[in-house]
C-alpha cells in the first residue's frame, strides 16, 4: 500500500513541474501567420524617404525586385512573368493620395537601354516602411499581388 502511494505522489508531483515550451517568433513577416490576433495598422502617412533602397519580394536579398532612388528614379525586375528570365523596366516614381506609389518605368532591351513600350505599377502600401515593405503591387488596371518585401543592403550574387 505504501508503495502505490508513494508511486501516486511521485507522478502527482512530477505533472505539477511540467511547463510549456516558450513561444517562437517568427524570424520574419513571410513566416507563415495567419493573421489571427495580429492588430490592424493605425492610419499612417507614407515617407517617400524610407523606400529608397534594395528591396527583395522572396525576403533573400539574392535577387532585388525593386531599386527606389533618391532621385525618384526606380527600376523593377519582373522574375514571375517568364520563368528563368528577368524583365526589367527603369523609369521615374511618384507618391499618391493613399499610400499608392506610381511607377512610370520603360521596359529595358537586352543592352538595357529603355525602348518604347511603357507600363505603369502601383505599389499600395498598407503599413508603414521599416526594413519591410507590406503592400500590394501590380500593373496599373489589373489585379495586385500582396508583397512583403525585405529591404537589402546589397544585391547578393554568390
Amino acid at each position: 500500500m505504501r508503495i502505490a502511494l508513494v508511486a501516486l505522489m511521485i507522478v502527482a508531483l512530477a505533472a505539477c513541474g511540467q511547463t510549456s515550451a516558450p513561444a517562437q517568433t517568427p524570424e520574419d513577416a513571410s513566416a507563415g501567420s495567419t493573421g489571427v490576433g495580429q492588430i490592424p495598422e493605425g492610419p499612417f502617412t507614407l515617407e517617400s524617404e524610407a523606400l529608397i533602397g534594395l528591396w527583395s519580394f522572396e525576403r533573400d536579398c539574392g535577387l532585388y525586385d525593386l531599386v527606389f532612388d533618391a532621385d525618384d528614379l526606380v527600376q523593377y525586375y519582373d522574375y514571375t512573368t517568364t520563368p528563368g528570365n528577368v524583365i526589367s523596366y527603369r523609369g521615374s516614381w511618384t507618391t499618391a493620395d493613399n499610400n499608392r506609389v506610381v511607377l512610370n518605368v520603360s521596359l529595358l532591351d537586352s543592352e538595357g537601354e529603355p525602348t518604347a513600350e511603357t507600363r505603369t505599377f502601383h505599389l499600395d502600401v498598407s503599413a508603414p516602411v521599416t526594413d519591410d515593405l507590406i503592400g500590394a503591387f501590380g500593373p496599373a488596371g489589373d489585379p495586385a499581388s500582396d508583397i512583403t518585401a525585405r529591404r537589402c543592403e546589397e544585391e547578393d550574387r554568390e
